[in-house]
C-alpha cells in the first residue's frame, strides 16, 4: 500500500479541518478573542476600530469554516487528489497569514508557517508526491 493510500492520513487532514473549524467559529462569534489569537502586536484603539476589526474577523472566520469544510468534504466524500489540493490551498492560506503577521509585528509568523507547512507535506502525501 503506498503512502498517499493509508488510512491515517484522512484522519491527520480531519484534525486539520477540525482545527480550521473551531478557530473560524471562535473568529466569527468572538471577534476580539480571535483578533487576539491572530498574533498582531497591536489593537484597534477606538470603538470604531474595532467595528471595522470585527468585520473584518468574521470575514476570516467565514474563509475558515470554508476550508474546514472544503477538508472535510474532500477527505470522506471526494478523492486523496481533491482532498491534498484543499489541504495544500489551506496550507499556502496559512502561509500567508504567517506573511502578513510578520509584516506588523515583526514576529509571530511560525504560529502560522508550522502548521500551514505540515498541512502543504499531508496534501502532498495524499496527492501521491511523497511517496
Amino acid at each position: 500500500m503506498g503512502l498517499s493510500r493509508r488510512p491515517a492520513l484522512r484522519y491527520a487532514a480531519s484534525f486539520f479541518g477540525a482545527i480550521c473549524l473551531g478557530f473560524g467559529i471562535t473568529y466569527m462569534l468572538y471577534p476580539q478573542t480571535g483578533y487576539s489569537l491572530y498574533g498582531f502586536s497591536s489593537t484597534p484603539s477606538s470603538a470604531s476600530e474595532w467595528a471595522i476589526m470585527e468585520r473584518i474577523m468574521v470575514l476570516y472566520g467565514a474563509k475558515d469554516v470554508f476550508i474546514a469544510v472544503a477538508i472535510f468534504a474532500s477527505t470522506w466524500f471526494g478523492t486523496r487528489k481533491s482532498a491534498g489540493m484543499i489541504l495544500i490551498a489551506g496550507g499556502a492560506c496559512a502561509g500567508v497569514d504567517g506573511y502578513v503577521v510578520k509584516q506588523e509585528a515583526g514576529t509571530n509568523e511560525w504560529n502560522h508557517w508550522g502548521y500551514g507547512s505540515v498541512m502543504v507535506a499531508l496534501g502532498s502525501l495524499m496527492m501521491g508526491l511523497l511517496g
